[in-house]
């Protein structure tokens, strides 16, 4: 035996052919069952039917919860990850509004989420939720899209806060509220009125109430919530009301709900 062999039988440095091919064989393999997995998904993505399964879907989750009346005209614009939903409305027993929304986009993702969007007859407005359980809120609500006509205008909305991810409870928000024209039950008018809400561990601070019309009106005060029954929760409110020159101090008490009044939705 040579030298030069010799070294190759102690060190083992050449490996046998047979093995090489069949290592070989083993990627392409994998190679290609990954390939066809791939394609198969792109294949569902591009050529399934999205719009009828987030119809059928959205069918199976009404069917499910038969508390709420759901009802909407077509779905479009869908995908593997999204949808929009037109014509949107929702009712249900013992609640004294009724949401009608003109549409409703849906997108799901990584970060963030979830994106939704919705056109209430005004202005866009957008939620947007994260993994960690924040979230934020940025847009314009028409007020005719809650069913009711003595309740008009259009809201300005911001909001930001954080969800629990164990619990998916609110543990702190922030909601400011701004409208330039509001007409709400009784035929009372508003004009430019602006509401400021901080939450944080159950508490609800009415950090800022401020009106311009028909009087002025600057107040600030405290809720505290009910969870089951947000509208009910019994508020307190201080500040004072601007006339010419004049000033007077006030205090008033009630229901978070008592703008919407108790009149039950029109037929």
């Amino acid at each position: 035996m040579s030298m030069q062999e010799t070294r190759q039988t102690e060190n083992g440095a050449q490996s046998c052919p047979e093995q090489d091919g069949s290592a070989a064989r083993r990627i392409l393999r994998g190679a290609g069952f990954v390939t066809l997995c791939l394609g198969f998904l792109v294949g569902l993505a591009l050529y399934l039917p999205w719009d009828t399964v987030w119809h059928l879907g959205l069918k199976h989750y009404a069917a499910r919860h038969p508390e709420l009346r759901m009802t909407w005209q077509n779905v479009d614009r869908a995908g593997m990850l999204g949808f929009r939903v037109n014509g949107f409305s929702v009712e249900a027993r013992g609640w004294n509004v009724s949401p009608r929304l003109q549409w409703v986009d849906v997108r799901l993702g990584i970060t963030p989420l979830l994106t939704v969007r919705v056109d209430s007859g005004g202005r866009e407005a957008r939620l947007v939720y994260f993994d960690s359980g924040a979230f934020d809120v940025l847009g314009q609500v028409n007020l005719a899209c809650l069913g009711r006509r003595d309740i008009q205008g259009s809201l300005d909305v911001r909001s930001d806060g954080v969800f629990q991810r164990e619990g998916k409870v609110l543990e702190k928000g922030f909601l400011d509220l701004r409208g330039v024209s509001l007409t709400l039950p009784g035929s009372l008018w508003l004009g430019d009125a602006a509401l400021a809400l901080a939450y944080q561990e159950g508490s609800l601070r009415i950090r800022s109430f401020t009106l311009r019309a028909p009087v002025q009106v600057r107040a600030e005060g405290t809720a505290a919530l009910k969870p089951d029954d947000i509208l009910r929760s019994p508020y307190t409110v201080s500040g004072e009301v601007i006339r010419g020159r004049q000033i007077f101090p006030f205090t008033s008490e009630g229901m978070l709900g008592d703008f919407l009044g108790q009149a039950a939705l029109p037929e």
